[in-house]
């Protein structure tokens, strides 16, 4: 074997243990996570949430309202051929150029109802909080012909954020189109049920991403089960396990179920929290006054006291959520007071439902993976976030700015009217050392008040016989009296002021010697008066130099900063000289 041969084996060697190097060096590439968007949701006079949804490609899509749930992924909408739909608006695919039908046809059901139709592709979009619309393209949707207590008023469809069938899901679709990226989230943040069955805000969801800011603490993190297909009981197409429950009241009454598998989904398309009918009942035997009241489509309510007072406690993993009487007694319009949380009318039942009621107190997570596993996640909801959405807090953040702001603008231009307002001299106010008398005695004595001549001796000053002094220039005044200007002030809200004045001839021309102010006959000349210069103006004149000081000191600091060079360094300013220390000013 060569030396040549060895030698290059050698550089090969190396160049691989290099290459293997950078390779198990260089860092994996996670994609970034995606933006969270703001989706706002609604509710209903009955108690529905919902959000906007618009259909078809179209300059004018399509819009409906589609109510929220979990509990299944197909997207529901009624059709324009459905007779049964209670009349809500409907949706139209020949006026739509982007949809595809296809050759099915698939039924819904809720615990209410249940629909059925044929089945389309569809561009759909979200609408946000910003007007701009989440585009989901070829979206499976459920256009129904016909329905059974499925649809409710102002309520067209419903969107599915349930685990199956997963393919039909927006979540699919979008995991589909974003490949790197390992699981698609959506936060729920709802506001509580109003208690006069009014419609408003609902809350938001966050799309994408869950919103850190509207929960503390940890999440607690449950996988979602999927529901047993032939099973036709069957309330949902997923599960996570409960791992307790605890009813506390004041008399006393301690009632709790732990350790076995209490199987529960959460969805807030129902505004219920429903319990088997043995642990219902065992909740219910302890608060004094509760009795049967009515029954719904699933579920059997209570009617109690409306001072009942007691609080239910369930437990998911390391978190607890815990809702009081304000939550779980809810008062009707008659008067009577019924409990949110009812009993299942099939006692076969042991599956755990919480509603929005109990979903409004809590943060809930719904994520979903490229496999199609789901993972729900709960945690405290931050205080204060389910007050007021952001951009109502913004709304009213500016709003309470720009009153402020007014106030001030409003301030300013009343002082500086108040400033350029002339003083007159109707009140006496002692004279300071910055007023000047305007008139005074040439003699070097201050003449007294008595001596001065009250107005009434100078009248004859004013009357047409006034001899004009020589040179004096001719200052003509016409007065006018009579009836043409009124003695009284009359207006709404106002009062009325009434004058006693002489009589004085219809009209009269007085000649005058001299402009205001009058001279006296053999009375001393005026002293001229020097002019008068305001506090504000001379204010404003110190302002405007100190900022043409400022000015010139920022603009040489900067030039000093910027100008590297020797010349203009020394043209700008002094510098010193490293060598004596010592300041040398350079022209």
């Amino acid at each position: 074997m060569s030396l040549t041969f060895v030698l290059c084996l050698c550089t090969l060697l190396s160049l691989l243990a290099v290459s293997d190097a950078r390779i198990a060096i260089a860092p994996r590439t996670v994609p970034p996570p995606p933006e969270t968007l703001v989706i706002p949701v609604s509710l209903d006079e009955n108690q529905i949430y919902s959000v906007m949804v618009n259909m078809s490609a179209n300059p004018s899509p399509q819009s409906f309202s589609f109510a929220l749930t979990t509990s299944t992924a197909i997207t529901t909408v009624a059709g324009v051929n459905c007779d049964s739909c209670g009349g809500v608006s409907s949706y139209d695919p020949s006026k739509s150029s982007s949809v595809q039908q296809l050759a099915l046809s698939q039924s819904v059901t809720t615990l209410n109802g249940d629909a059925s139709g044929t089945v389309v592709l569809e561009n759909c979009s979200l609408v946000q909080s910003n007007g701009s619309a989440w585009v989901y393209p070829n979206q499976t949707v459920t256009v129904a012909n016909q329905s059974s207590s499925f649809f409710s008023p102002g309520v067209s469809g419903m969107i599915g954020m349930g685990l199956a069938p997963f393919a039909d899901s927006p979540v699919a679709g979008w995991l589909a189109r974003n490949p790197t990226q390992p699981a698609f989230s959506v936060g729920i943040a709802l506001n509580p049920l109003s208690p006069t069955n009014s419609s408003g805000s609902g809350g938001e969801l966050h799309w994408q991403q869950p919103d850190a800011s509207f929960y503390e603490g940890e999440l607690a993190s449950k996988p979602m089960l999927a529901a047993n297909a032939s099973n036709p009981s069957n309330m949902s197409t997923w599960f996570v396990e409960m791992d307790a429950w605890t009813a506390t009241g004041p008399s006393g009454f301690n009632v709790s179920q732990s350790g076995t598998q209490m199987l529960t989904f959460l969805d807030p398309f129902y505004a219920d929290i429903v319990f088997p009918q043995g642990p219902a009942r065992s909740i219910y035997a302890d608060i004094p006054g509760a009795s049967k009241h009515a029954t719904s489509a699933f579920a059997h309510s209570w009617k109690l006291p409306c001072d009942s007072r007691f609080t239910v406690t369930v437990t998911f993993g390391s978190f607890s959520a815990s809702l009081d009487q304000s939550v779980l007694v809810m008062k009707q319009a008659d008067g009577i007071c019924v409990g949110v949380l009812q009993e299942w009318i099939d006692q076969t039942a042991t599956e755990y439902l919480f509603g929005s009621p109990f979903i409004a107190e809590v943060y809930l997570i719904f994520s979903f993976s490229q496999s199609g596993n789901g993972t729900m996640s709960v945690a405290a909801r931050a205080p204060g976030s389910n007050q007021l959405a952001p951009a109502a807090i913004a709304g009213v953040v500016l709003g309470t700015l720009a009153v402020v702001a007014l106030f001030v603008i409003a301030a300013v231009l009343v002082y500086f009217a108040l400033q350029r307002r002339p003083k007159y001299p109707h009140k006496r106010r002692k004279p300071s050392k910055t007023e000047i008398t305007p008139f005074t005695a040439t003699s070097g004595s201050s003449p007294l008040r008595s001596s001065w001549q009250p107005y009434d001796s100078q009248r004859d000053l004013l009357e047409p016989s006034s001899t004009l002094s020589p040179g004096s220039p001719d200052w003509v005044t016409t007065m006018l009296s009579g009836d043409s200007s009124p003695n009284s002030n009359s207006f709404p809200g106002g009062t009325t002021l009434s004058e006693s004045r002489g009589t004085v001839a219809s009209s009269s021309l007085i000649q005058l010697d001299s402009p205001p102010p009058y001279m006296i006959p053999n009375s001393p000349l005026p002293v001229p008066l020097r002019p008068l210069r305001k506090k504000s103006a001379a204010v404003i004149d110190f302002g405007r130099k100190w900022t043409i000081f400022l000015c010139a000191v920022v603009f040489l600091r900067r030039a000093n900063m910027y100008d590297n060079t020797t010349r203009t360094h020394r043209r700008l300013c002094p510098t010193l000289d490293r060598k004596t220390n010592e300041t040398t000013m350079q022209y």
